[in-house]
Protein backbone atom coordinates (compact mmCIF):
# COMPACT_ATOMS: atom_id res chain seq x y z
CA UNK A 1 0.00 0.00 0.00
CA UNK A 2 1.26 3.86 -1.01
CA UNK A 3 1.75 5.71 2.46
CA UNK A 4 0.63 8.64 0.52
CA UNK A 5 -2.51 6.99 -0.64
CA UNK A 6 -3.70 7.10 3.39
CA UNK A 7 -5.59 9.66 4.75
CA UNK A 8 -4.29 11.88 7.59
CA UNK A 9 -6.20 10.29 10.26
CA UNK A 10 -4.81 6.97 9.06
CA UNK A 11 -1.15 8.21 9.20
CA UNK A 12 -1.43 10.09 12.19
CA UNK A 13 -3.30 6.24 14.17
CA UNK A 14 0.13 4.54 12.43
CA UNK A 15 2.31 6.84 13.44
CA UNK A 16 1.01 6.60 16.84
CA UNK A 17 0.65 3.00 16.99
CA UNK A 18 4.33 3.03 16.05
CA UNK A 19 5.41 5.18 18.61
CA UNK A 20 3.28 3.05 21.77
CA UNK A 21 4.86 -0.05 20.43
CA UNK A 22 8.61 1.77 20.77
CA UNK A 23 7.79 3.15 24.11
CA UNK A 24 6.79 -0.09 25.28
CA UNK A 25 10.02 -2.03 24.52
CA UNK A 26 12.20 0.72 25.96
CA UNK A 27 10.08 0.10 29.23
CA UNK A 28 10.81 -3.45 28.65
CA UNK A 29 14.31 -2.93 28.37
CA UNK A 30 14.81 -0.27 30.93
CA UNK A 31 17.23 -3.00 33.16
CA UNK A 32 19.52 -2.50 29.86
CA UNK A 33 18.79 0.83 29.05
CA UNK A 34 18.95 2.15 32.31
CA UNK A 35 22.81 1.63 32.76
CA UNK A 36 23.73 2.44 29.19
CA UNK A 37 21.70 5.67 29.16
CA UNK A 38 23.17 6.70 32.52
CA UNK A 39 26.97 6.27 30.46
CA UNK A 40 26.00 7.76 27.75
CA UNK A 41 25.03 10.62 30.31
CA UNK A 42 28.68 10.18 32.55
CA UNK A 43 30.32 10.21 28.88
CA UNK A 44 28.54 13.77 27.80
CA UNK A 45 29.91 15.13 31.45
CA UNK A 46 33.82 13.97 30.77
CA UNK A 47 34.11 14.60 27.08
CA UNK A 48 35.77 17.81 28.05
CA UNK A 49 38.53 16.43 30.10
CA UNK A 50 38.91 13.80 27.71
CA UNK A 51 39.73 15.96 25.36
CA UNK A 52 41.61 18.27 27.26
CA UNK A 53 43.94 15.06 27.73
CA UNK A 54 43.85 14.01 23.90
CA UNK A 55 45.33 17.58 23.17
CA UNK A 56 47.83 17.06 25.46
CA UNK A 57 49.45 14.35 23.78
CA UNK A 58 47.77 11.10 26.23
CA UNK A 59 46.59 8.31 24.13
CA UNK A 60 42.98 7.76 24.24
CA UNK A 61 42.84 4.49 26.17
CA UNK A 62 45.22 5.95 28.89
CA UNK A 63 43.43 8.80 28.85
CA UNK A 64 39.65 7.35 29.04
CA UNK A 65 41.25 4.69 32.03
CA UNK A 66 42.07 7.84 33.95
CA UNK A 67 38.93 9.55 33.36
CA UNK A 68 37.20 6.15 34.52
CA UNK A 69 39.37 6.02 37.41
CA UNK A 70 38.38 9.35 38.15
CA UNK A 71 34.97 9.02 38.17
CA UNK A 72 35.49 5.70 40.33
CA UNK A 73 37.60 7.25 43.23
CA UNK A 74 34.69 9.72 43.17
CA UNK A 75 31.91 7.90 43.28
CA UNK A 76 33.81 5.30 46.02
CA UNK A 77 34.29 8.37 47.55
CA UNK A 78 30.78 9.93 47.56
CA UNK A 79 29.26 6.20 48.84
CA UNK A 80 31.59 6.75 51.68
CA UNK A 81 30.76 10.05 52.37
CA UNK A 82 27.10 8.92 52.43
CA UNK A 83 27.29 6.81 54.55
CA UNK A 84 29.20 7.82 57.61
CA UNK A 85 26.41 11.00 56.81
CA UNK A 86 23.10 9.23 57.43
CA UNK A 87 24.72 6.67 60.11
CA UNK A 88 25.37 9.87 62.06
CA UNK A 89 21.90 11.61 60.78
CA UNK A 90 20.24 8.14 61.82
CA UNK A 91 21.69 8.40 65.27
CA UNK A 92 20.57 12.26 65.61
CA UNK A 93 16.70 11.48 64.81
CA UNK A 94 15.27 10.61 68.56
CA UNK A 95 16.93 14.06 69.49
CA UNK A 96 15.33 15.78 66.72
CA UNK A 97 12.16 14.37 67.19
CA UNK A 98 12.24 15.69 70.39
CA UNK A 99 12.54 19.09 69.26
CA UNK A 100 10.50 19.09 66.76
CA UNK A 101 7.67 17.60 68.88
CA UNK A 102 8.57 20.73 70.93
CA UNK A 103 7.82 23.23 68.11
CA UNK A 104 4.98 21.83 66.86
CA UNK A 105 3.57 22.38 70.02
CA UNK A 106 4.53 26.12 69.70
CA UNK A 107 3.39 26.01 65.93
CA UNK A 108 0.09 24.54 67.60
CA UNK A 109 -0.24 27.60 69.80
CA UNK A 110 -0.61 30.11 67.01
CA UNK A 111 -3.98 28.03 66.04
CA UNK A 112 -1.92 26.01 63.47
CA UNK A 113 -3.38 22.12 63.57
CA UNK A 114 -0.21 20.03 62.82
CA UNK A 115 -1.92 16.93 63.62
CA UNK A 116 -2.20 16.67 59.82
CA UNK A 117 1.34 17.11 59.03
CA UNK A 118 2.56 13.96 57.49
CA UNK A 119 5.91 15.02 56.89
CA UNK A 120 6.51 14.48 60.44
CA UNK A 121 6.28 10.60 59.72
CA UNK A 122 9.60 10.98 57.71
CA UNK A 123 11.26 11.65 60.85
CA UNK A 124 10.55 8.68 62.34
CA UNK A 125 13.00 6.84 62.99
CA UNK A 126 12.18 3.24 62.02
CA UNK A 127 10.74 4.68 58.89
CA UNK A 128 14.49 5.88 57.33
CA UNK A 129 15.85 2.80 58.86
CA UNK A 130 13.74 0.42 56.74
CA UNK A 131 14.33 2.95 53.47
CA UNK A 132 18.06 2.54 54.82
CA UNK A 133 17.76 -1.60 54.73
CA UNK A 134 15.95 -1.19 51.66
CA UNK A 135 18.99 0.17 49.91
CA UNK A 136 21.14 -2.06 51.07
CA UNK A 137 19.50 -4.77 49.74
CA UNK A 138 20.19 -3.84 46.12
CA UNK A 139 23.55 -2.69 46.91
CA UNK A 140 24.68 -6.12 44.66
CA UNK A 141 22.61 -5.30 41.79
CA UNK A 142 24.29 -1.79 42.38
CA UNK A 143 27.69 -2.49 42.15
CA UNK A 144 26.62 -5.21 38.98
CA UNK A 145 25.46 -1.74 37.29
CA UNK A 146 28.75 0.25 38.18
CA UNK A 147 31.09 -1.97 36.94
CA UNK A 148 29.19 -2.10 33.17
CA UNK A 149 28.46 1.36 32.99
CA UNK A 150 32.33 2.07 33.95
CA UNK A 151 33.10 -0.66 31.07
CA UNK A 152 30.26 1.58 28.93
CA UNK A 153 31.83 4.62 29.86
CA UNK A 154 35.43 4.23 28.67
CA UNK A 155 34.02 2.69 25.10
CA UNK A 156 31.91 5.46 24.72
CA UNK A 157 34.68 7.65 25.11
CA UNK A 158 37.22 5.49 23.21
CA UNK A 159 35.12 4.75 20.70
CA UNK A 160 33.72 8.30 19.72
CA UNK A 161 35.74 9.61 17.06
CA UNK A 162 35.43 6.15 14.97
CA UNK A 163 31.86 6.45 15.65
CA UNK A 164 31.74 10.11 14.19
CA UNK A 165 34.17 9.45 11.22
CA UNK A 166 31.54 6.54 10.26
CA UNK A 167 28.86 8.68 10.13
CA UNK A 168 31.00 10.86 8.25
CA UNK A 169 31.71 8.41 5.47
CA UNK A 170 28.34 7.09 5.17
CA UNK A 171 26.51 10.75 5.25
CA UNK A 172 29.29 12.98 3.62
CA UNK A 173 31.16 15.19 5.96
CA UNK A 174 28.99 18.20 4.08
CA UNK A 175 25.75 17.01 3.86
CA UNK A 176 22.92 18.87 6.50
CA UNK A 177 22.32 15.12 8.49
CA UNK A 178 25.67 15.17 9.61
CA UNK A 179 26.13 18.92 9.99
CA UNK A 180 22.78 18.83 12.04
CA UNK A 181 23.78 15.48 13.73
CA UNK A 182 27.12 16.85 15.16
CA UNK A 183 25.75 20.17 15.76
CA UNK A 184 22.95 18.23 17.97
CA UNK A 185 25.18 16.22 19.50
CA UNK A 186 27.54 19.60 20.48
CA UNK A 187 24.33 21.30 21.49
CA UNK A 188 23.49 18.36 23.84
CA UNK A 189 26.97 17.98 25.48
CA UNK A 190 26.80 21.36 26.30
CA UNK A 191 23.65 21.38 27.95
CA UNK A 192 24.70 18.17 30.35
CA UNK A 193 27.85 20.20 31.27
CA UNK A 194 26.19 23.35 31.63
CA UNK A 195 23.35 21.56 33.92
CA UNK A 196 25.98 20.52 35.96
CA UNK A 197 27.82 23.67 36.42
CA UNK A 198 24.77 25.14 37.25
CA UNK A 199 23.55 22.35 40.04
CA UNK A 200 27.25 22.32 41.37
CA UNK A 201 26.64 26.05 42.27
CA UNK A 202 23.08 26.02 43.46
CA UNK A 203 24.79 22.42 45.84
CA UNK A 204 27.93 24.62 46.96
CA UNK A 205 25.74 27.70 47.75
CA UNK A 206 22.75 25.97 49.67
CA UNK A 207 25.63 24.01 51.41
CA UNK A 208 28.08 27.01 52.78
CA UNK A 209 24.59 28.98 53.55
CA UNK A 210 23.30 26.10 55.86
CA UNK A 211 27.04 25.58 57.61
CA UNK A 212 27.16 29.30 57.84
CA UNK A 213 23.21 29.30 59.69
CA UNK A 214 24.84 25.99 61.59
CA UNK A 215 22.21 23.61 60.40
CA UNK A 216 24.39 20.30 60.98
CA UNK A 217 24.78 17.79 57.92
CA UNK A 218 24.89 20.69 55.61
CA UNK A 219 27.45 18.95 53.21
CA UNK A 220 25.05 16.01 53.08
CA UNK A 221 22.05 18.38 51.79
CA UNK A 222 24.24 20.56 49.68
CA UNK A 223 24.98 17.52 47.88
CA UNK A 224 21.39 16.05 48.04
CA UNK A 225 20.36 19.47 46.48
CA UNK A 226 23.11 19.18 43.58
CA UNK A 227 21.92 15.39 42.29
CA UNK A 228 18.18 16.65 43.09
CA UNK A 229 19.09 19.71 40.54
CA UNK A 230 18.87 17.16 38.02
CA UNK A 231 14.85 17.27 38.18
CA UNK A 232 13.64 20.12 37.44
CA UNK A 233 11.57 22.72 39.72
CA UNK A 234 10.64 19.46 41.82
CA UNK A 235 14.37 18.42 43.06
CA UNK A 236 15.11 21.00 44.49
CA UNK A 237 11.71 21.29 46.49
CA UNK A 238 11.86 17.65 47.91
CA UNK A 239 16.19 18.46 48.72
CA UNK A 240 14.99 21.31 50.35
CA UNK A 241 12.88 19.74 52.74
CA UNK A 242 15.33 17.89 55.93
CA UNK A 243 17.32 21.24 55.83
CA UNK A 244 14.08 23.04 56.65
CA UNK A 245 12.83 20.73 59.33
CA UNK A 246 16.25 20.51 60.83
CA UNK A 247 16.31 24.67 60.67
CA UNK A 248 12.82 24.73 62.52
CA UNK A 249 14.17 22.39 64.92
CA UNK A 250 17.23 24.41 65.72
CA UNK A 251 16.28 27.86 65.14
CA UNK A 252 12.07 27.72 64.87
CA UNK A 253 9.96 28.86 61.94
CA UNK A 254 12.29 32.28 61.36
CA UNK A 255 15.43 29.99 60.75
CA UNK A 256 12.74 27.40 58.17
CA UNK A 257 11.98 30.44 56.83
CA UNK A 258 15.65 31.75 56.29
CA UNK A 259 16.49 28.36 54.63
CA UNK A 260 13.59 28.35 52.19
CA UNK A 261 14.13 31.84 50.87
CA UNK A 262 17.91 31.56 50.91
CA UNK A 263 17.90 28.54 48.54
CA UNK A 264 15.19 30.38 46.41
CA UNK A 265 17.56 32.74 45.74
CA UNK A 266 20.82 30.26 45.51
CA UNK A 267 18.85 28.52 42.76
CA UNK A 268 17.48 31.94 41.07
CA UNK A 269 21.30 33.47 40.52
CA UNK A 270 22.70 29.94 39.77
CA UNK A 271 19.93 29.70 37.11
CA UNK A 272 20.09 33.14 35.64
CA UNK A 273 24.02 33.68 35.65
CA UNK A 274 24.62 30.22 34.26
CA UNK A 275 22.06 28.39 32.58
CA UNK A 276 21.32 31.43 30.03
CA UNK A 277 24.21 29.88 27.71
CA UNK A 278 22.43 27.22 26.96
CA UNK A 279 18.69 28.54 26.49
CA UNK A 280 20.41 31.09 23.79
CA UNK A 281 21.40 28.28 21.30
CA UNK A 282 17.57 27.61 21.50
CA UNK A 283 17.19 24.39 23.74
CA UNK A 284 14.67 26.32 25.78
CA UNK A 285 11.75 23.91 26.68
CA UNK A 286 8.81 24.87 28.05
CA UNK A 287 7.70 24.62 31.86
CA UNK A 288 4.97 22.70 30.37
CA UNK A 289 7.38 20.41 28.54
CA UNK A 290 9.85 20.26 31.15
CA UNK A 291 7.37 19.11 33.94
CA UNK A 292 5.90 16.99 31.13
CA UNK A 293 9.18 15.20 30.24
CA UNK A 294 9.55 14.55 33.89
CA UNK A 295 6.58 12.83 34.24
CA UNK A 296 6.86 10.90 31.08
CA UNK A 297 10.26 9.62 31.15
CA UNK A 298 10.03 8.41 35.29
CA UNK A 299 6.76 6.17 33.80
CA UNK A 300 8.54 4.47 30.96
CA UNK A 301 12.19 4.29 32.84
CA UNK A 302 11.76 5.25 36.04
CA UNK A 303 14.25 6.78 38.18
CA UNK A 304 17.26 7.21 35.70
CA UNK A 305 14.01 8.94 33.16
CA UNK A 306 13.48 11.19 36.39
CA UNK A 307 16.91 12.44 36.37
CA UNK A 308 17.84 12.39 32.31
CA UNK A 309 14.58 13.66 31.44
CA UNK A 310 15.71 17.01 30.40
CA UNK A 311 18.59 15.71 28.07
CA UNK A 312 16.18 12.63 26.37
CA UNK A 313 13.83 15.63 25.75
CA UNK A 314 16.31 17.84 24.02
CA UNK A 315 17.98 14.71 22.01
CA UNK A 316 14.15 13.85 20.88
CA UNK A 317 13.56 17.71 20.35
CA UNK A 318 16.73 17.54 18.20
CA UNK A 319 15.59 14.48 16.55
CA UNK A 320 12.28 16.21 15.47
CA UNK A 321 14.09 19.49 14.26
CA UNK A 322 16.05 16.96 11.74
CA UNK A 323 13.50 17.03 9.10
CA UNK A 324 11.31 19.85 7.63
CA UNK A 325 8.12 17.71 8.10
CA UNK A 326 8.51 17.13 11.90
CA UNK A 327 10.40 20.63 12.36
CA UNK A 328 6.90 22.51 13.51
CA UNK A 329 6.87 19.58 16.69
CA UNK A 330 10.38 20.46 17.51
CA UNK A 331 9.80 24.37 17.88
CA UNK A 332 6.60 24.17 19.32
CA UNK A 333 8.58 22.36 22.81
CA UNK A 334 10.52 25.67 23.02
CA UNK A 335 9.98 28.65 25.84
CA UNK A 336 8.69 31.59 23.20
CA UNK A 337 9.74 31.98 19.99
CA UNK A 338 13.11 30.63 19.15
CA UNK A 339 16.51 33.09 19.61
CA UNK A 340 18.54 33.67 16.09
Amino acid sequence: MNPESLSPPARIAIVGAAVVIVLAGIQAATPILGPFLIAVFFAMITAPIMAWLTRRGVPRAFAAGMVVTGLAVVLIGTIAFLGMAFTEFLLSLPRYEKALEAQATIIASYGIDTAGIQVWDYIDRGFVIQQAAEIARQVGNIAFDAIIVAIAIGFLLIEAPRFAAALARRLGPESPPYRHLTQSGRFLIEYVVIRTEVNLVTGVGTGLFLALLGVEFAALWGFIAFILSYVPYIGLVVAAVPPTLLALVGFGPSGALAVIVAITLIDAAAENLVFPQITRKGLNLSPFVVIFSVVFWGLVLGAVGVFLAIPLTIAVKLFLESWDETRWLGEMMNAGERQK
